[in-house]
Order: C-alpha cells, then sequence, then structure tokens
C-alpha cells in the first residue's frame, strides 16, 4: 500500500518502511533484482550478528564498487605513484578485498597482493617491494610492531608512511585516536585512515587527512541516522545508520538498517569536502547493553582491555 508517486525527494522517504537485516538473513533472494545469468560475483556478509548474507553483483556493481574505492583511496591521500600492501583477505567471497583491489587499480596505484597474517612474510615483502601504504586491520597492525621490535626491525626506516585501517575503530566519537591508535602510532609513526563500510551498502565512508570523520558518497548512497521510532536525529546524536544503494543492480536496498550506531557532522570539513561525515561506530543495535540507566557498548570494553599491557589478546 505504497503510494510511489507521493515519493518524489529525500523528505519523502519516511513514507517507505525500512529494512532489517533479519529481513535480508530470512529472506535473501527475493532481494535479488536481476536474473541470475547477470550475477557476476558472489559475495557474502560475516555473519558477525547471525547467519551470512549473500549479497551478488552485476558487471555494473563490480565497477560500481571500483568507483567507490578509487574515491576511497583519494579521499585517503592517494595517488597513482603509491604502492598499496593488502594485509587482507582477498577470497572467501569477502567484498572487501574485491572492492580495495579494484578501486587501487583504477586509481593507477600499485598492489601488493600478500593476505593476512605471517608478520615475518608482511615485513620481507615491505623490504623487497617498498610499499607505500599497507591495507589492514589495526590489531594487526600492532602484531606487525610486536615482531619488529622482537626481530630488530625499523619500522620507521621503512618505506611505509601511511595505513588504510578495516573492521576495527582506531579513533574515539571525539575524533581522537583510541588506545589501538595510539598504541600504533606512539611506535609506528604513520598516517592512520579510519575506515567504515559494510558488505550490504557496497559503499565506504573513508577518512580524509583532517581525520574528522568518514566523508559520505553521496552518489552512491542516501544516508538516514534513525532513532528507535524511525526519525531522523540531528548531527552529533546517536542514530542508527540506515542506507539507500545508489547505481546498485544486483541487490539495492531500501531504507536498510545496518544495525551500526553512529552520529554525523554535516558542517563542511577543513579538507574542502561539504558532504556529511560519520562518526567511528558507537556500537550495534543489537549489543547494546542497558546496566543501571546508562546504555553501553562492547566496543568499550575492548578499550579498556586494549589499555592493559598484561593482556596480550582476548575476546568478547
Amino acid at each position: 500500500r505504497i503510494d510511489i508517486t507521493a515519493i518524489k525527494t529525500l523528505n519523502h522517504l519516511p513514507l517507505l518502511p525500512t529494512t532489517e537485516k533479519d529481513d535480508l538473513q530470512r529472506r535473501n533472494t527475493d532481494f535479488l533484482c536481476v536474473p541470475a545469468s547477470k550475477i557476476i560475483e558472489y559475495t557474502s556478509t560475516s555473519g558477525t550478528l547471525g547467519s551470512p548474507v549473500t549479497i551478488p553483483l552485476t558487471e555494473n556493481d563490480l565497477n560500481r564498487l571500483a568507483l567507490n574505492e578509487y574515491h576511497s583511496f583519494n579521499c585517503a591521500d592517494g595517488s597513482p605513484t603509491d604502492i598499496y600492501q593488502l594485509m587482507l583477505p582477498l577470497d572467501r567471497q569477502f567484498m572487501a578485498g574485491i572492492a580495495y583491489y579494484s578501486g587501487i587499480r583504477k586509481m593507477g596505484a600499485g598492489i601488493i597482493r600478500l593476505g593476512p597474517g605471517v608478520p615475518a612474510l608482511q615485513w620481507e615483502t615491505i623490504k623487497r617491494l617498498k610499499p607505500t601504504a599497507i591495507v589492514a586491520v589495526p590489531s594487526f597492525i600492532l602484531k606487525l610492531i610486536g615482531f619488529a621490535k622482537a626481530n630488530g626491525i625499523d619500522m620507521n626506516a621503512t618505506s611505509v608512511k601511511k595505513a588504510i585501517c578495516i573492521g576495527e575503530n582506531i579513533r574515539n566519537t571525539d575524533f581522537s585516536l583510541n588506545m589501538l591508535g595510539r598504541k600504533i602510532t606512539e611506535e609506528w609513526h604513520i598516517q592512520l585512515f579510519s575506515t567504515y563500510a559494510s558488505t550490504e551498502m557496497q559503499t565506504a565512508f573513508t577518512e580524509c587527512t583532517a581525520g574528522q570523520g568518514g566523508h559520505h558518497q553521496p552518489d552512491l548512497v542516501i544516508v538516514e541516522l534513525l532513532d528507535e521510532n524511525n526519525q531522523p536525529v540531528p548531527p552529533h546524536t546517536p542514530g542508527e545508520v540506515t542506507i539507500t544503494t545508489l547505481g546498485v543492480e544486483g541487490m539495492p536496498l531500501l531504507r536498510y538498517k545496518t544495525g551500526d550506531i553512529c552520529t554525523y557532522l554535516d558542517e563542511p570539513c577543513s579538507c574542502g569536502r561539504t558532504s556529511m561525515r560519520l562518526s567511528p561506530l558507537i556500537g550495534r543495535k543489537k549489543q547494546m547493553i542497558k546496566f543501571k540507566g546508562t546504555t553501553l557498548y562492547p566496543l568499550v570494553l575492548f578499550d579498556l582491555l586494549s589499555e592493559r599491557e598484561e593482556i596480550l589478546d582476548f575476546v568478547v
């Protein structure tokens, strides 16, 4: 009972119902909007909050994904003269691996597809091929630092000048470096760039050199931050990141609630970009804990545990 003729501007989006991850998990194939013969690549979500969801991509979707990361790497001070060492999976239906590879290739920079793990091989490759940047999970960068210190490697004498950080927060909500970010930069004097993305949105929010939030790409996705009653929240107020994809063919999504809680800024950035910026992830809605009237997320525990020098690793 939706009158689609009444939906003409972004202000009319609330006339559409929201979609949630449960909908995608229960009726995954119902969201497919092209014949199966049009699908070129099958990717999958990580399954952090339940069973994985398959996200199929057409040829145009793959091109869009490359454009998304082309803009993202440009935003993160990338250039064709850079060489990126990819310390992440490029298999197992992992969309981000394809995205980073395609975006860097579109930018014309060099790529070293080394994959995750094996600190000794990572350092040997850095020494041999001299990448200017790495793409890695921040906690793995800490393992690289630990290996370097244990084996007499002068990390600050290497070619690496910056790191694109994926999968984990490196900043507090005020954009200062959190404990993880500080631990990295205190030892390895490189510039860190935070990113936020999800497989379902097929779009990334990436920091510029100002480090004041992930930049929205308005040509690729519509973003709303909604409260508990699905009403938009003002800037600097926590809300659930809700996205409507633009230009996606295989599995476009309308008002999809990601389950991620962030805030946003709408004032222009010092870099000159004027699109909205997302804060670091505050937490996931399904992991929210109400304790004595206070809202907590497990990310708070991560920071507390990371501060303890005697704790080498942990699982929450």
